[in-house]
């Protein structure tokens, strides 16, 4: 495990939220457009889904009580519990709020550099933030390894070991790749693309009723990086 990076905010911390950031407002709303409105398709494991927030999510993530009425603050139909009826509830500014609270703030998405806070917003709301951060430090291992084998580079840092900790040793990496002369952001951009196709390609090997989402996995795929 490697040690903890300053810049990395603590998932369990709650924090403040007085107004989003112009880098925020962009993001989520990229986001929610690639998202969509609500869904019930019953092969989605998240189940019932408005917005990208699904039942699944909401039960875990939606149970906190910032408003101190002893109540969970998205049981929004107030009724007891958390269920389909209050993602169908959902509103945009809703989820633009939880997406702040539970991805971009815990991922310490404005601390890295365009389009690389974006890219691991995205994919921490797709597949959860550890996956998001481990597709990362396998971009950055990558782009290590051609240094190392095709430009004859040996200060370059040595590899990640990919468990989700964006800590100080993945930071300095990421600094050296985008630093690098031969290499750079758009190497790196490249090779996070392809760790997210390889992951989306072995959930459908995995799990064969989610092959009628590749095409659209590996559209999202594609688009990293370009905004």
């Amino acid at each position: 495990m490697e040690p903890a990076s300053p810049n990395t905010a603590n998932p369990a911390e709650i924090i403040s939220v007085e107004g989003y950031s112009a880098r925020y407002a962009r993001a989520v709303d990229e986001l929610l457009g690639i998202e969509g409105g609500l869904s019930d398709d019953p092969v989605d494991r998240g189940g019932t889904t408005k917005y990208g927030i699904s039942l699944r999510f909401l039960v875990a993530a939606g149970a906190f009580d910032d408003d101190k009425d002893g109540k969970a603050d998205f049981d929004l139909d107030m009724d007891g519990d958390i269920d389909g009826a209050d993602v169908r509830m959902l509103t945009v500014q809703d989820a633009r709020y939880l997406y702040l609270r539970h991805f971009w703030q815990p991922l310490g998405a404005e601390s890295f550099p365009v389009p690389i806070g974006e890219m691991l917003f995205d994919q921490a709301v797709n597949g959860g933030l550890v996956a998001a951060k481990k597709m990362l430090q396998r971009a950055i291992n990558q782009c290590l390894m051609i240094a190392r084998d095709k430009m004859g580079s040996n200060s370059a840092p040595a590899l990640l070991d990919d468990d989700g900790a964006l800590g100080t040793l993945s930071r300095e990496a990421l600094d050296w790749v985008l630093g690098y002369s031969a290499l750079g952001m758009t190497p790196l951009v490249m090779a996070y693309r392809d760790a997210v196709r390889q992951r989306y390609r072995q959930i459908v090997a995995r799990l064969p009723a989610q092959k009628k989402y590749l095409r659209g996995w590996l559209a999202r795929a594609e688009r990293l990086g370009r905004t």
